[in-house]
């Protein structure tokens, strides 16, 4: 009973602290202050854009960036070099990107996509919702949640690249009757 208390004993610190000697906890230390400190640096580089709502391409961004830091701050045959290599050349490749995307229309509607038209005067286009794979109940979720009531009070709404959804009152005074957006259970 007792060689099996202490089997389970050294399984809990493998498991929680590992099988390598005490002092790489602080080589882990070292690794997450000059990787954390490196990434600081690179997202400089990668502007206000990057930290804002994000796209698909952002989003590819966040994860190549995030194993890019991670691996080298716990993972002993993992170099900080390699990290900060990787985390330089998601950036450049990054900035890259935005420069042609910023100078050809087409080039960004390819890489980003761009906004669907899920509303039209009122009316909820039943087959854009379908192909943007969105429920009827997220979408009216979402009208809620800018404050619509009924349908019929929106002129237009579009599900943008990044997810977000943009809505457009009709003007005061010109609400046709649809929809309501309240759930079944108010």
């Amino acid at each position: 009973m007792l060689h099996h208390m202490e089997g389970i004993q050294s399984e809990l610190v493998r498991i929680f602290v590992g099988e390598q000697p005490p002092l790489f906890l602080l080589e882990v230390v070292f690794r997450t202050f000059i990787m954390y400190g490196y990434m600081l640096f690179a997202a400089r580089f990668l502007g206000k854009r990057g930290t804002g709502q994000l796209t698909v391409f952002d989003f590819i961004v966040v994860i190549l960036l995030g194993s890019a830091v991670g691996d080298p701050m716990f993972y002993d045959d993992v170099p900080i070099l390699h990290g900060i290599i990787v985390i330089t050349i998601v950036v450049l490749i990054e900035r890259v990107m935005n420069y042609f995307m910023n100078r050809n229309p087409k080039f960004e509607e390819y890489i980003e996509s761009t906004p669907t038209q899920l509303v039209k005067d009122g009316i909820i286009l039943e087959e854009k919702l379908e192909e943007e794979e969105i429920s009827r109940a997220e979408l009216l979720m979402e009208l809620r949640e800018k404050g619509i009531r009924n349908v019929g009070e929106v002129e237009c709404a579009f599900i943008e690249p990044s997810g977000r959804m943009s809505v457009f009152r009709v003007e005061e005074g010109k609400e046709k009757d649809g929809e309501s957006t309240l759930p079944a259970n108010a």
